[in-house]
């Protein structure tokens, strides 16, 4: 299970950096072709992704359960699931 973890940790790594990569490179493609200067597109893009990736780390969550029309539940609405999920973190 720690291997798995481990992995999927790895691929998200992978994963950022690599759409990283390829919003630099299309901001300063981007810059070249319309201000002619490829360093303003480098910036511009450096900074969305810098925003992107904040938004996803700090309200990654919250935009997924809204996406899915899902809520947090609490001990009053489903009292045997909420225990049963809470034994689980605890485990």
């Amino acid at each position: 299970m720690w291997e798995q973890i481990r992995d999927n940790q790895a691929r998200s790594v992978v994963l950022v950096t690599t759409l990283g990569i390829l919003l630099l490179m299309t901001g300063a493609l981007f810059g070249q072709a319309f201000m002619g200067d490829w360093s303003f597109g480098l910036i511009i893009a450096l900074l969305v992704w810098v925003i992107m990736t904040l938004v996803a780390y700090f309200q990654g969550d919250s935009i997924l359960l809204s996406m899915s029309n899902a809520r947090k539940i609490g001990p009053d609405d489903l009292p045997r699931l909420y225990n049963v999920v809470e034994e689980m973190k605890i485990a």
